[in-house]
């Protein structure tokens, strides 16, 4: 279930829990951080979509997501973090995906995030 975040909640968590993919938003005064878990699959991703839209009509100028916890990335979460970057440029959000590691590392390398996300403003870090 994902609960909407507000300024007046800023304090407030916003979360989404799918038993495969759990996504905490922590807002902040200057940025937001999306600290997701689990499985970036052709399964979760949709529902990690549908969490980072409403998290960038809401956001604050800069959004953090953290894939630390993320055991897991496909093809499918690839195209979700791409998607979630097209809309943050939309809105004028820099965008900074940082913690990816492992498999997850090999396959944002193959895909070369880190050059779309500098060219289009924002950043990947990997870890």
């Amino acid at each position: 279930m994902f609960r909407r975040w507000t300024k007046k909640a800023s304090l407030e968590k916003t979360w989404l829990d799918t038993g495969v993919i759990t996504v905490h938003a922590i807002p902040g005064n200057e940025q937001l951080c999306v600290e997701v878990a689990g499985r970036l699959s052709v399964d979760s991703s949709p529902d990690l979509r549908s969490a980072l839209l409403e998290l960038l009509r809401q956001s604050a100028p800069v959004m953090v997501i953290d894939l630390c916890a993320v055991s897991y990335l496909d093809v499918s979460g690839v195209a979700t973090l791409l998607e979630a970057l097209k809309a943050a440029r939309q809105r004028s959000v820099k965008l900074r995906v940082i913690g990816i590691s492992g498999e997850a590392r090999t396959l944002a390398e193959i895909a070369q995030l880190d050059t779309i996300f500098r060219t289009w403003g924002s950043e990947v870090e990997f870890r």
